[in-house]
């Protein structure tokens, strides 16, 4: 059976997508600021239970002295600096259970920030 795309005006069908995607956002909320770089979102997810999560989200916080990046839009700052206390606190509560992070990496990962 064809389907006739002559039964919807195009720009009628353009109008209901978008005023569906607004109402999706409306109950959902908006995407996370974080979420515009999803390099970065993939590594820390990937480094999450390791060590060398901690590592990772210090050095997007943190610049080093001599070093020159263009950084991240503040919500996006604000956001990482939320993961970073939820991660420290989730060591922490690891070291009162008796568990420690021994791993400083995934294994078959190779962790850089630029250096090489």
């Amino acid at each position: 059976m064809s389907i006739d795309n002559r039964v919807i005006n195009p720009e009628l069908a353009q109008q209901l997508f978008r005023k569906s995607e607004n109402l999706k956002l409306k109950r959902m909320g908006a995407p996370a600021a974080i979420e515009s770089f999803p390099r970065v979102v993939k590594t820390i997810t990937g480094l999450w239970r390791y060590s060398e999560g901690k590592k990772y989200l210090e050095e997007l916080i943190m610049v080093e002295d001599g070093k020159r990046r263009a950084g991240f839009p503040v919500e996006a700052q604000d956001e990482l600096m939320f993961l970073y206390q939820l991660l420290l606190d989730q060591h922490r509560i690891l070291n009162i259970r008796g568990q420690k992070i021994t791993a400083s990496h995934p294994p078959g990962t190779k962790f850089t920030m630029g250096i090489k």
